[in-house]
């Protein structure tokens, strides 16, 4: 009758155990439940200029209380076709959440377009604009084909508590890394810098921020062992060392250093025919 029991009680803590490992809580949830309190505390960080602890505060509600979550599914609409939603899509999701009147590091889209370009097969690269279909239609010819444009106008859309708390909780732009199940590995804010960075610069600063979100997208592919064979030459080519860049990067550097040049003497010329 013992061992009945034993086994009876230990059946129950295994259930209860897959249970649990089995919980999943919705993003919207998570960050409903923590927003409030982290957005006291930013607010007076932001009113005493103390940034630095206002980044610990954002990165303390991500890693504590955010990544691990489930994106929610609602739907997204690209400029052509059906709407699609977060359950349709199969690979690890690079998202960045945006508005078109947004602008942009100079060299932010050139570094995005070129990752996507070379990880498309692994990840797919999504760029959502809190938007109408008219305006979006205007950036269309500044991303590559790899990259995935959608919008949501909030005010059409019909997943209005999902909306407002992924597009007003955290702000905008903001990128989301999902695995294939839609779990949250990691959120993180886009890179800034002042305006006059030149555009090689801004590449490379971009470049560098970006490629650390895919760098960890692959490395979970990797420890799922559901990385392509073809992709670990280019995982070693994301690895970012202070100041070192892979002779890719080295290349395309010098090529915006030389069209920096000959559209500066290009500028010249002209104001001396003036």
């Amino acid at each position: 009758m013992k061992k009945i029991l034993i086994l009876g009680i230990l059946f129950l803590y295994i259930g209860n155990a897959f249970g649990q490992l089995e919980r999943k809580i919705p993003f919207s949830i998570a960050v409903a439940a923590h927003i409030k309190k982290y957005n006291l505390k930013s607010n007076e960080a932001y009113k005493d200029q103390d940034l630095e602890y206002a980044k610990f505060l954002f990165d303390s509600l991500v890693q504590n209380h955010l990544v691990g979550t489930y994106m929610d599914d609602f739907k997204m609409s690209p400029l052509k076709g059906e709407p699609i939603s977060f359950k349709e899509i199969e690979k690890p999701i690079f998202l960045i959440t945006y508005a078109t009147w947004c602008v942009p590091g100079i060299g932010e889209i050139p570094a995005l377009n070129d990752l996507s370009d070379k990880f498309h097969d692994q990840i797919d690269f999504i760029v959502l604009f809190w938007d109408t279909k008219e305006r979006l239609k205007e950036k269309v010819g500044e991303y590559s084909e790899n990259i995935q444009l959608l919008y949501v106008n909030e005010l059409t859309n019909q997943n209005s508590y999902i909306i407002n708390n992924l597009k007003h909780s955290l702000g905008f732009p903001m990128m989301y890394f999902m695995d294939s199940d839609k779990k949250l590995l990691d959120i993180r804010k886009i890179v800034t810098h002042h305006s006059s960075e030149t555009l090689s610069n801004s590449y490379t600063i971009h470049y560098n921020s970006l490629s650390k979100g895919v760098s960890l997208l692959i490395a979970d592919l990797d420890a799922k062992g559901a990385l392509a064979v073809p992709a670990e030459e280019d995982k070693k080519e994301l690895k970012v060392k202070g100041d070192s860049r892979t002779q890719e990067e080295r290349d395309i550097d010098e090529e915006y250093e030389r069209y920096r040049r000959e559209k500066d003497s290009l500028n010249n010329q002209r104001g001396n025919n003036r």
